[in-house]
């Protein structure tokens, strides 16, 4: 058994992260295209547009800004995003999203991770979309991880952490919701996960700006990481595509830059980034664009 503190303990709620993600920016192929779709499948708000952007989020803040700039769709045999995770606070707005895309006949993967309950989607230029909802309570702990992810629920029963949700189930929630409703203003961005040249020095790199490990298991790939409150899913990676892979060329549609937000002043000390006014920016492991900010400061 891994012996990690408990999402479940009497503490968990008590906890705050050093580290949130801001506005997340993706290069497309077509805007008006990809815009449309984020917006009628995930019923996010147009922000604001111009001739080579549109900004996507809630009532209340920006998520994404769609570019102009890709010539082709996605590819898997490069760096950079895998998917970008949405998350959401509640059982009924993770059920009303699913009926959602149902309705809509986009196709979708619901999965129950234990720790949380995901929908994966894609988009038009074969970005991958995942809707989150964080389940701590129902986690019990991790088994023998030596082989590949291995859980126990909170009654003891084993889990792999990748078992289809039972739609029914999840749709017995939506009884009274909008599903044509616009997305919840609380909202966010829960997670990036990426693909990685190697595992290693890419969680070196980002234990530096102020993320913990969480899981690594070799056999399988793939790495965790958290951001102060445990058993949290901030961010991942994995090498599934091949090891050294060549950054995302300029042409493909892609994860093009992406904001962090420090909740700790001490986070700007050890990051590898440069300073640009109130924020540090930089180039990740991935080859993608990043910057870093305090919570309470203003870009410049």
């Amino acid at each position: 058994m891994t012996n990690l503190p408990l999402a479940t303990s009497p503490n968990y709620k008590l906890q705050t992260d050093r580290l949130s993600w801001g506005v997340v920016e993706l290069q497309v192929t077509d805007l008006k295209r990809a815009a449309n779709f984020w917006m009628s499948a995930l019923g996010l708000i147009k922000r604001n547009s111009a001739a080579t952007s549109i900004s996507l989020g809630t009532n209340k803040k920006t998520l994404f800004v769609l570019h102009t700039g890709a010539s082709k769709a996605a590819e898997p045999a490069y760096t950079g995003m895998y998917h970008v995770a949405i998350g959401v606070r509640s059982q009924v707005e993770f059920s009303r999203l699913l009926a959602r895309l149902i309705q809509l006949k986009v196709r979708v993967s619901p999965t129950d991770h234990l720790l949380a309950k995901s929908l994966y989607l894609i988009d038009p230029d074969g970005l991958e979309i995942e809707i989150y909802f964080e389940t701590p309570e129902r986690f019990g702990h991790f088994g023998d991880v030596s082989r590949g992810l291995s859980m126990y629920d909170s009654e003891g029963r084993p889990h792999n952490g990748r078992e289809p949700l039972n739609v029914h189930a999840e749709l017995a929630h939506t009884t009274s919701a909008n599903v044509n409703a616009d997305i919840a203003d609380d909202a966010y961005i829960a997670h990036i996960h990426f693909k990685v040249g190697n595992i290693e020095p890419a969680l070196d790199w980002f234990e530096t700006l102020g993320f913990s490990r969480h899981l690594t298991l070799t056999n399988w790939g793939f790495a965790d990481m958290g951001a102060g409150v445990a058993n949290t899913h901030r961010l991942a990676m994995n090498i599934w595509a091949g090891q050294n892979l060549p950054a995302a060329p300029n042409d493909m549609a892609r994860l093009i830059r992406y904001e962090l937000i420090g909740h700790d002043a001490g986070l700007l000390t050890n990051a590898p980034l440069k300073r640009d006014g109130n924020i540090l920016r930089g180039c990740d492991p991935t080859g993608v664009d990043i910057s870093l900010r305090l919570a309470d400061s203003k870009v410049d």
